[in-house]
């Protein structure tokens, strides 16, 4: 008896833990923009470490904030086409 309700307390746990976790992936991927510009560039940080090896970590760190930018503006204007899609 001590087992089985041992058992439910942690299914019930895990359960808990899986549905809080989907839901904060889902609140992220539906908003796009709650990363400001500095956090984009503080995750292209590691890529100045290029210096060490040869390459221009900074003009590298550079092109990959562009690329960033531009990838995020280009998911804005597919998620504005598809919003007003629907409502037709």
């Amino acid at each position: 008896m001590k087992t089985m309700l041992s058992l439910q307390f942690i299914a019930i746990i895990f359960s808990t833990i899986l549905l809080l976790s989907a839901c904060q992936k889902k609140t992220a991927a539906t908003n796009p923009n709650s990363q400001s510009k500095t956090e984009l560039h503080e995750n292209t940080k590691p890529l100045q470490a290029a210096d060490l090896v040869g390459y221009d970590g900074t003009k590298l760190r550079k092109s990959v904030d562009r690329i960033k930018e531009a990838n995020d503006k280009h998911n804005q204007e597919v998620e504005k086409m598809a919003e007003t899609g629907q409502d037709q």
